[in-house]
């Protein structure tokens, strides 16, 4: 019996690291797509922070990818046990399935537990660090913001051309300030200027130097220029970081960040938020436990297919898993209606797992 899980777990794992490690990449490349791609493309992030950022995201992502793994290496491993007939003869044998598995429910169980740590902690920190490297790079490298010999559109009611940069600083500004309506509102002109970060005010300041002000009044009329030597604005970053500096998210939280909250918010008696902080906790716990529900599916049906062919097994782990994470979010969506218990009813795509991994378990062993 050593032997076989010895052989079993020996291919378990090398599947199961190609999977976790293929999907990782895959969602890794999707964030920086979503996220990155326009800081990449307009100069505004070095080819190395985002190469760093990317790295922080790995335990994010490992905690997505463990489930597709799990499934993926099962249904590889057994399929080709099965297809090779391998089963078969351990089933002559007199070894029945549960000892032939027992070395994949094991790492399936570990798995749940390595899920919880990464789920409740480290994930959660990876998202923070990011955010807080991504801080850090605007505070040392602000003048990637202000591209020269190009119309900037970032900062909400502003629109900015700077003819060249040298040796820091910025020279002969054009800048259209806009109203409600997007019309002009104000034209400042400047000889050179400075671009430093606030980090109270989440906000670049810009100190112009050495130029005119032009306001535009109603009915097209244009007041008298105004000269200044130093003149201050501040351009928000909201829109370019898209809440990197908002409230942390519950679901950025670490476990004990989210208790904190919740007692907090008992004694404020914000029901909405405990339950919010309830059905928070209780999908991370239940998405650790679907390894386990979703490997006692896989175990049987992997059997059952003998399938050895890598895209075949990798197809159906993708179903298993989309229609999983599918009933989870839509169940998600319930939290906004506490009467029903939502942080209960994320634990029924499990329970139906684990009670259809069972039943199919239990024909394989009758026959």
């Amino acid at each position: 019996m050593k032997f076989l899980h010895q052989y079993i777990l020996r291919q378990f794992l090398f599947y199961l690291a190609g999977a976790v490690l293929f999907l990782s990449i895959v969602l890794i490349a999707g964030n920086v797509m979503k996220s990155m791609m326009d800081f990449l493309a307009e100069g505004k992030l070095s080819l190395g922070n985002c190469f760093f950022l990317m790295v922080m995201l790995v335990p994010s992502m490992v905690s997505h990818a463990l489930p597709f793994g799990f499934v993926v290496a099962t249904l590889l491993t057994l399929g080709e046990i099965s297809a090779n007939n391998e089963f078969i003869a351990l089933r002559s044998l007199g070894i029945g399935p549960l000892k032939i598995f027992s070395s994949i429910l094991f790492l399936a169980s570990c798995g749940v537990f390595v899920s919880l740590v990464i789920n409740f902690h480290y994930a959660p920190r990876a998202i923070s660090s990011v955010k807080s490297k991504l801080q850090n790079i605007i505070r040392e490298e602000p003048l990637r913001f202000l591209v020269p010999q190009k119309f900037i559109r970032d900062f909400p009611g502003y629109v900015i051309f700077v003819k060249d940069l040298e040796h820091k600083h910025l020279n002969h500004f054009h800048i259209w300030a806009l109203d409600e309506r997007e019309h002009v509102g104000m034209y400042i002109q400047a000889k050179k200027g400075t671009l430093e970060y606030d980090e109270q005010r989440n906000a670049f300041v810009l100190t112009l130097f050495q130029g005119t002000i032009e306001k535009r009044l109603e009915q097209g009329k244009i007041a008298p220029l105004v000269s200044f030597e130093k003149f201050s604005l501040d351009l928000p970053l909201d829109n370019i970081l898209k809440g990197v500096r908002t409230h942390k998210k519950i679901r950025h939280m670490t476990l004990r960040e989210m208790l904190t909250l919740y007692r907090q918010s008992v004694k404020e008696c914000d029901w909405q938020k405990c339950m919010e902080i309830r059905v928070e906790i209780q999908m991370k716990s239940a998405m650790a436990f679907a390894i386990l529900a979703l490997v006692l599916v896989t175990i049987p049906l992997s059997v059952k297919l003998s399938r050895r062919e890598t895209s075949i097994n990798v197809a159906i782990a993708l179903l298993l898993c989309l229609g999983y994470y599918a009933m989870m979010m839509i169940l998600s969506f319930l939290k906004i209606r506490p009467d029903i218990h939502p942080d209960l009813l994320l634990w029924i795509p499990n329970v139906f797992l684990q009670v259809l991994g069972i039943g199919m378990g239990w024909k394989l062993c009758r026959h």
